[in-house]
């Protein structure tokens, strides 16, 4: 039999425009049978790249029919495409590496090759001499440029945003040098991965004030990994993820950290074999300064404290590691020093070094707890404030703590910011701070993560002015902390002037506000499910139609709830948890027989849990109110368009049995509920007493509360309207913090994850198994796919149409 292989050309230029980067030139088939001419490396429009007989036949998506021992996916073949960037290092063994891809790998499809320009025709010669001497060579080679301006690390990720195999290979300089047969064998899927988390030889993890590098034989967790390294391309997110200046490599493993139950950024396998450290100065951070960040050694039996010296394996566990101290500077008056006592106390009993600087002398309260206490020099004095404290303040400080309208001496905050520029600074206004109350709970990486999650609120309206009005007041009168918060006012076509009106003239102290106005009529659903879309993974949503009403603490509960669940110890980070509800359940609807009261205390204590009082975990999605997550909205968008379509299932499918949501032909809450049950998915539900709510719904005639009599609409409303939590009253005599009411809840904090119950969408306690099982079952029924999901917050995977 005759092999015949056919050579095509191809070039791809990698720029900051998305159409160059995207595109590929083809070849006339015709063309693809002549000989082939080396083309010059000024030549803007070629490349090389080779296919044998054995590729034409393979699938649209890069995969190849499975040969003996080819691994298989729940997707068909595992199909693997490997990134190289190539340097002056890689281009010397360049032919060596390329055979021991081709040759050790069973899932690999195609190679991309990476070069700046000066390398392209070397680069092309070499590619040329490998296939002139491979008879049956069956991997595709395709070598791409990228533009000087653009970091190698960011263009290994734009090539591999391009990819049509389900794992990509992301290599560096290194290529696969030194690593020992089980490390090449994982990366190259010899050995089916049994995460679906980055993997690779070399990681590097935070450490307070600086960095650990880690390449241990001893499997680890890290919050991000280096080349080399292989991961679902899934994982690989859009180029504007990475803005300018930022770390590659941190980004991607923060990204990746989203989407992962124990939120890690990849796993360390098996040694590299060798002893060099190059590689952990070349990947560590800088801080803002423009300097390497500190690195550190882990203590170890068998190392020396050399700072440099790569650590084999932390022994402290993921939740020690978070809990670590750190040091922390309270910048405030004498009069606000009795305010934030319960905050400072809380963090200095959680083992943080806490010293308080004071800005004028005055009588000092008492405090239940010990911290450093130091009063700053008065202005006017010969040197600087900080400086004369240079002895007893900290030499790493990792957050500073402070009212926003302090200014004697009005320079000493800015001061700070530059002493400590990585420091996380919080600035809280002299007005909230009697409210600061829930803060106390908050651990180190908690406060530490203070800044990361962006919340943007998200108003839908249409014609009920006075109901806007209302909304918009309860925004207005809200404490926020100090944070910034966006604002999207969503008017539907048939909004009336008055509506108009009110949203073009309101003024928002707190951020930006836009306003979208439809030109063409939508309906709830579409105004709903358009009305937000994440920026970023740490970009969340509050969804506010205008009957609703939110209580002046609502922000704090979600500020709490989302530093516990998303960013505090990676014991209580689940990937299940899609939001938080302002919003208490009073109703259940979805049971078929019609709507039942509903009291989660009740049921609680009924069932004997020790803190009937507890917040909880339930299936229903809440739309009078609620935070939603990035991951699961954005998954949310391509299930819904999934589903409309028509492509998967017939419209009139029932997904969900024997739920009262499948009557629901308009509501979004019906698809969200679907996608809810097939994947397991929970929100975050208040408990307070007496049904006391961070929002109520007022339940006015719209798309979904139809004219009735008056008796059965204020009957019917009762059902719904919830009794807000309000700012507690401040006696002017009193000087200390009050109690706000967030904390009435068991010993005060919000519960672990695993103490928080599982409700189901009709309101039976159940286990986070159950629901998933429940889940998978009914995917199997419906696409005939057993194999169970492997990629997250992926719909198109779920609904295996992949």
């Amino acid at each position: 039999m005759v092999v015949v292989t056919v050579w095509f050309i191809r070039y791809v230029l990698f720029d900051a425009h998305p159409d160059v980067t995207k595109s590929k030139l083809s070849i006339p088939a015709q063309a693809l049978l002549a000989p082939t001419t080396v083309a010059s490396a000024d030549d803007p429009h070629l490349g090389l790249s080779n296919v044998s007989t054995k590729d034409l036949g393979s699938t649209a998506s890069g995969s190849h029919s499975p040969s003996p021992g080819q691994q298989v996916s729940a997707f068909g073949v595992l199909s693997l495409t490997a990134i190289l960037p190539i340097t002056q290092e890689t281009l010397s063994d360049l032919g060596d590496q390329i055979r021991l891809l081709t040759r050790r790998s069973e899932a690999l499809s195609e190679i991309f090759l990476l070069t700046p320009r000066q390398h392209l025709a070397k680069t092309r010669q070499t590619i040329q001499v490998i296939l002139s001497n491979e008879e049956d060579f069956d991997v595709e080679i395709s070598i791409k440029s990228w533009a000087d301006n653009i970091e190698v690390g960011l263009a290994t990720l734009q090539a591999a945003q391009q990819v049509s195999t389900d794992w990509v290979l992301l290599l560096d300089q290194d290529v696969l040098s030194d690593l020992e047969d089980p490390v090449l064998n994982t990366l190259l899927l010899n050995t089916r991965p049994q995460t679906t988390q980055p993997i690779g030889p070399r990681g590097i993890d935070y450490h307070l004030d600086g960095i650990v590098c880690i390449a241990t034989a001893i499997p680890s967790r890290a919050a991000f990994l280096v080349p080399p390294m292989v991961l679902p391309s899934a994982l690989i997110p859009p180029t504007p993820v990475f803005t300018s200046g930022s770390h590659v490599w941190m980004t991607l493993g923060s990204h990746v950290s989203r989407a992962q139950r124990d939120l890690s950024g990849g796993s360390i396998v098996g040694s590299d074999g060798s002893s060099s450290n190059e590689w952990c100065l070349r990947y560590a951070p800088r801080g803002l300064d423009g300097n390497l960040l500190p690195i550190h050694t882990l203590p170890s039996s068998d190392h020396t404290t050399d700072m440099l010296q790569i650590p084999q394996a932390s022994t402290a566990t993921p939740e020690t590691q978070q809990d670590a101290s750190g040091s922390i500077i309270v910048l405030v008056r004498p009069g606000e020093l009795q305010l934030l006592s319960r905050v400072i106390c809380g963090l200095f009993d959680k083992g943080n070094t806490v010293v308080v600087l004071l800005l004028e002398n005055g009588i000092t309260p008492d405090l239940p707890c010990d911290p450093l206490v130091h009063i700053l020099p008065q202005s006017g004095e010969p040197q600087s404030p900080l400086a004369s404290l240079a002895s007893v303040l900290p030499s790493n400080v990792d957050i500073v703590l402070s009212a926003t309208d302090v200014d004697t001496p009005s320079d000493l905050p800015d001061m700070l910011t530059e002493t400590y520029p990585l420091a996380t600074h919080i600035h809280i206004p002299t007005q909230d701070l009697r409210y600061t109350d829930w803060m106390a709970t908050l651990g180190f990486a908690e406060l530490k993560n203070w800044h990361v999650p962006e919340i943007q609120l998200s108003v839908i309206t249409n014609d009920r002015p006075h109901s806007l009005l209302r909304l918009l007041s309860s925004l207005k009168n809200a404490r926020y902390f100090g944070d910034n918060l966006d604002m999207r006012i969503n008017l539907e076509q048939t909004a009336d002037p008055d509506t108009l009106r009110i949203a073009g003239e309101f003024a928002w102290d707190h951020g930006n506000v836009f306003v979208h106005h439809r030109v063409i009529h939508g309906g709830l659903l579409t105004a709903v499910v358009e009305s937000w879309y994440p920026r970023g993974n740490d970009s969340y949503g509050l969804i506010l139609e205008d009957d609703v009403e939110l209580s002046p603490l609502f922000y704090a509960y979600l500020k709490l709830a989302l530093l516990r669940y998303r960013y505090g110890k990676p014991d209580n980070r689940f990937a299940t948890l899609f939001g938080i509800s302002l919003y208490q359940q009073k109703n259940l609807e979805l049971r078929p027989e019609g709507r039942h009261l509903f009291n989660a205390r009740t049921l609680f204590q009924d069932a004997g849990l020790p803190h009937p009082n507890t917040p909880y975990l339930s299936q229903i999605p809440c739309s009078w109110g609620a935070l939603y997550f990035p991951e699961h909205w954005r998954e949310f968008h391509t299930y819904l368009g999934t589903r409309l379509s028509g492509f998967v299932w017939p419209l009139q499918q029932v997904v969900v049995p024997d739920v009262r949501s499948n009557r629901w032909t308009r509501s979004w809450k019906k698809y969200f509920i679907e996608l809810v049950y097939l994947r397991g998915y929970v929100m975050l539900y208040p408990n307070y007493a007496d049904y006391v709510s961070l929002s109520t719904n007022h339940l006015e005639v719209g798309s979904h509360v139809k004219d009735v009599p008056e008796e059965v609409y204020l009957r019917k409303k009762r059902l719904f309207n919830l009794p807000l939590m309000q700012l507690p009253t401040v006696d002017p005599t009193e000087t200390g913090i009050i109690g706000t009411g967030l904390l009435e809840l068991p010993d005060e904090r919000l519960p672990s994850w695993t103490s928080l119950p599982v409700l189901d969408l009709f309101g039976t306690i159940v286990d986070h198994n159950t629901i998933a099982s429940r889940g998978a079952e009914r995917r199997a029924d419906l696409t005939g796919c057993g194999e169970a999901t492997l990629q997250p917050y992926d719909a198109q995977e779920l609904l295996c149409v992949v």
